[in-house]
């Protein structure tokens, strides 16, 4: 069960600022200020942040997501005993790395373990002692995390989970995304006039609870987590397969774990990241499961931009918002579906109404790890 949601995003701090944002269908692609390391200088025409005397950036937008998420299932301050902590990145503990190649690292980053510290320092800053673990699956991170949180609370190991994804600019994320010549001045996601992805930061955190522990507590449910699925490509370290084969499989696994029909689904939340080839094998992946034309799509990228590590996370809250408002956000940055898209029914212009009580968030990342979750509303 999920009984809370935090993130802190481009749209503004907080769950209500990210939905209402993503009604508005605006772009708000920025990097956040008000964090660690938020010092902002200028590196290949885009602005990224400068280590500082504690430079964990991702770690700081993580706890202000845990924090909102805890708040929300009513357990600020009351952590159970056994709460973990299953935190995606990509390369949330890069600033950390930068920081240390120069000598610049001081003061109580000294003690981090930097490409897991986000995870482990949540976890101390916390005082969680269930299982903690930092999954790596590209972009499809935050996507895995909330799997793996489900997958803990299912064998009893834990009874509380905080699960999502955090991720941030820096010079050697935006530098690394500039040289595969994957980016672009615009996120425009299946729009027929995307050339590439635009970079954004920032984290969504939701609390994953058993079913029992929860009512115990009279905790309110948001949403229930039906199925969790993954598949692999095998074909390229950074192209997709361009059939949509292994994002096909993994949607397909999802929806057998949940025990429910791709007719039972009533919207979709694409990892749309606006880059060629992504947007057309999504676009294939989702017809080959779903049919063409049959269930609203969504991407969040050209509100928020690719997140990375954290983007499944945020359409994990996307997912329940829906559910809960009745209300599809349209796609930022789409005004014209482009023709080998055009077999999904991409959401644009406007929102739309939905009585969809079963959403299904899909996310693809480098080397073709695919994963997808099916929620069920509460």
């Amino acid at each position: 069960m999920i009984t809370g949601c935090g993130v802190v995003s481009p749209l503004g701090d907080g769950v209500p600022a990210f939905w209402e944002g993503l009604l508005s269908g605006r772009s708000a692609v920025r990097p956040l200020a008000g964090f660690p390391a938020d010092d902002l200088s200028p590196a290949n025409g885009a602005e990224v942040h400068t280590p500082t005397e504690d430079p964990d950036r991702a770690g700081a937008f993580a706890l202000r997501a845990a924090s909102e998420a805890l708040c929300d299932a009513g357990l600020a301050g009351t952590l159970p005993g056994r709460t973990g902590i299953a935190l995606g990145t990509t390369l949330g503990g890069m600033l950390l790395f930068e920081a240390w190649d120069t000598g610049t690292l001081t003061g109580p980053a000294l003690g981090a373990v930097p490409y897991y510290a986000p995870a482990a320092r949540l976890a101390r800053t916390l005082g969680c002692r269930g299982p903690v673990a930092t999954p790596q699956l590209a972009c499809a991170s935050g996507t895995w995390a909330v799997g793996l949180a489900t997958a803990w609370v299912r064998a009893g190991r834990a009874d509380v989970v905080l699960a999502g994804g955090t991720d941030l600019l820096c010079r050697f994320v935006v530098s690394g995304f500039n040289s595969l010549k994957a980016t672009a001045a615009e996120a425009r996601p299946f729009d027929r006039d995307r050339r590439g992805l635009v970079l954004g930061e920032g984290a969504a955190v939701v609390v994953v609870e058993d079913a029992a522990h929860a009512a115990a507590r009279g905790a309110r449910v948001r949403a229930r987590i039906a199925g969790v699925g993954a598949a692999g490509d095998a074909v390229h370290m950074t192209a997709p397969d361009r059939e949509g084969r292994g994002a096909a499989r993994a949607i397909s696994a999802a929806l057998v774990d949940a025990g429910v029909a791709p007719s039972d689904v009533g919207f979709v939340s694409a990892h749309g990241t606006g880059t060629p080839y992504n947007d057309a094998m999504e676009a294939v992946a989702i017809g080959r499961v779903f049919g063409a034309g049959r269930v609203p799509v969504n991407s969040i990228k050209g509100a928020i931009g690719h997140t990375l590590g954290a983007a499944g996370a945020f359409e994990t809250v996307l997912c329940i918002g829906v559910m809960e408002s009745g209300r599809v956000p349209p796609t930022a940055g789409l005004e014209h579906v482009d023709p080998a898209c055009a077999a999904i029914d991409l959401v644009h212009g406007s929102a739309r109404s939905t009585s969809t009580r079963v959403s299904l968030s899909t996310s693809s990342g480098f080397a073709g790890a695919n994963a997808a979750l099916v929620l069920a509303a509460a």
